[in-house]
């Protein structure tokens, strides 16, 4: 098996970040499975891309603090990380700072 890493080219934010827009899929409590919106240059990568949570920062639209709870399926979120996705299927990316739900 081989990964490699692309590097999104979202908005840039903390360190050289990326972000993007997704719908998620599913909500495993550590990790979402998310399918990039349409026009995103993740979406070049993967149609669906794992997303594992970690510490991540989880906020409202309103920056109020969420629990992955409140993150169901369907959601409409937005994704920051640090630029790299394995390039695997689905693919994954392992270094999520922050997400943000937009609905």
């Amino acid at each position: 098996m081989v990964f490699t890493l692309a590097t999104g080219c979202g908005n840039n934010e903390k360190n050289g970040g990326a972000s993007f827009e997704a719908t998620v899929l599913e909500n495993n409590r550590t990790v979402l499975l998310v399918q990039p919106a349409e026009g995103s240059a993740e979406l070049g990568s993967a149609d669906r891309i794992v997303v594992f949570i970690g510490d991540a920062e989880l906020i409202n639209a309103e920056g109020q603090g969420i629990t992955i709870e409140d993150i169901g399926v369907g959601s409409k979120v937005q994704v920051f990380y640090s630029g790299g996705i394995a390039e695997s299927y689905p693919a994954q990316i392992n270094s999520c700072y922050k997400v943000v739900i937009l609905d």
